[in-house]
């Protein structure tokens, strides 16, 4: 390898490393907002011995299964060892986790389309704010876009060893546990492996990649059983689709099919005089969600087009976007500038996958994931959500460019 390269890369790191603990000294004491409450929430319980507990929704600390594992444990074990500070934790998670993703990034441009391309899109993430400022923020992003990137490193545009199979099965079960909705990865994992290796003998290695993700996932699933006598594979979360799927969300004029904490259908589950177990309460909101489904069937589509859609891939006024950032506790100038670099690198990214359409165990994988994700985030989306793809959007951004520019990007 070029020593120019690694110099390059060392820059990228840099540079990246420089914008995110500026980023989080400035904000430091900044008010938790949205999903940091509850994980620090949970974090604190843990630092205190209580493991995966909670006292949300009803102030009645309890076991839960409000969120998924990995994240609360990581913030609770940092927790546990210092001090319970979240801005500390924000530190360190810059620290470690934005070189890691500035150079999978980097590896992962390098590997499917040279080093050129590699360099480029290791600067954007290490200035991008779609990228890392998640990473400065209390939030399971920090894990996720890593994690994402590790699992494309194993299986795309290449025929997969057994030792990368199980180890991508092993990525994505942690995966999910970080953060439920990243199921669409297996739309990346199981495709990349059947089309390097053929139906008959890529069969059985997806199966095993599936069945390693699985047996990652098991014991939190069984912990919950033994927990609540009943069967939640993942977190509650998967019952946020009532606040999607009720009579105020589909006729919000404003912001049609917006996610919504509260609303009046819903309003007696979350009364503190009653309160119901976890598991109760999932049934329910589910219940009632499917039920409002069931009345009103094209309201999928509908929410699919607003959250999968506009939502998730910001195809929308800049005015709706900014509204999320009070909630996360992030900034409006920063969105601004993430904004602006994603319509730009969209287009191009697309634009790059069209141009790689003849590479089908790059550009099949891909594609899948990226529809998977599209109806995954119909009962809640919007720019966080995307933060795992962005550095892949910025490796398949800096391909284009290079192609148009006459360079066509190198192949393995």
């Amino acid at each position: 390898m070029p020593r120019r390269d690694l110099q390059l890369l060392v820059a990228a790191i840099a540079l990246g490393l420089i914008v995110r603990v500026v980023y989080v000294l400035a904000t430091w004491d900044h008010t938790l907002a949205g999903d940091e409450n509850e994980y620090d929430k949970e974090a604190g319980f843990i630092a205190d011995g209580d493991w995966f507990w909670t006292d949300t929704p009803y102030g009645i600390p309890h076991p839960s299964a409000w969120k998924t594992p990995v994240y609360p444990l990581f913030v609770g074990l940092l927790y546990r060892v210092g001090t319970e500070n979240p801005d500390a934790v924000m530190l360190l998670q810059v620290l470690v986790f934005g070189p890691l993703t500035i150079a999978l990034t980097w590896l992962l441009g390098r590997r499917l389309f040279g080093a050129g391309v590699g360099t480029a899109a290791a600067f954007i993430a290490a200035l991008n704010p779609f990228i890392w400022q998640f990473e400065a923020r209390l939030f399971a992003e920090t894990l996720a876009t890593p994690l994402t990137l590790a699992i494309l490193l194993l299986v795309l545009d290449r025929r997969q060893s057994t030792r990368a199979i199980v180890a991508a099965g092993a990525l994505a079960g942690v995966l999910i546990l970080v953060k439920p909705s990243a199921l669409h990865i297996l739309a990346a994992v199981v495709p990349a492996i059947l089309v390097a290796w053929g139906w008959r003998r890529g069969a059985p290695r997806a199966a095993l990649a599936f069945g390693v993700c699985l047996l990652v996932i098991a014991p939190w699933t069984i912990r919950n059983y033994a927990e609540f006598d009943a069967l939640i594979p993942l977190s509650v979360q998967d019952a946020g689709i009532y606040g999607v799927f009720n009579d105020e969300a589909a006729n919000d004029d404003d912001k049609p099919w917006a996610w919504r904490l509260l609303n009046a259908r819903d309003a007696d589950l979350f009364d503190r005089d009653n309160p119901l177990p976890d598991d109760e309460l999932r049934a329910e909101l589910r219940d009632r969600a499917f039920e409002y489904i069931e009345d009103n069937p094209s309201s999928v589509p509908k929410a699919l087009f607003w959250n999968g859609v506009t939502r998730f891939w910001d195809l929308r006024q800049p005015r709706h976007a900014l509204d999320e950032v009070k909630f996360q506790g992030r900034s409006r100038a920063l969105t601004w500038i993430g904004l602006i670099a994603w319509w730009v690198i969209l287009p191009l990214g697309l634009l790059g996958l069209w141009f790689a359409r003849a590479r089908r165990r790059l550009v099949i994988p891909l594609a899948a994931m990226f529809l998977l994700a599209t109806c995954v985030y119909i009962g809640n989306s919007g720019t966080r959500y995307r933060a795992p793809f962005e550095p892949v959007m910025a490796v398949l951004a800096c391909s284009a460019v290079a192609a148009i520019r006459g360079n066509r990007p190198e192949q393995p």
